[in-house]
């Protein structure tokens, strides 16, 4: 069984990778950014979707790694 920790750095390292082939948008000037708001255009709304549908749910943690929620609600 892989730990959490390992589960983490492979997500991280998948994350950087693909940075670094561009397959993020560009970072935004901070005139454009809408503060307080969890995206500011179509582009950032994909990438939000697309960065939920990879994590794991509080259920999934709990039955493949036995973790649980922080705080525990």
């Amino acid at each position: 069984m892989t730990q959490p920790e390992d589960q983490q750095e492979q997500y991280v390292s998948k994350q950087i990778r693909a940075a670094q082939a561009g397959e993020y948008p560009e970072h935004k000037d901070i005139d454009e950014a809408e503060n307080g708001s969890m995206v500011n255009d179509m582009e950032d709304l994909i990438q939000l979707g697309d960065d939920m549908e990879a994590m794991k749910t509080s259920q999934e943690d709990l039955k493949q790694s036995g973790l649980l929620s922080d705080p525990e609600q």
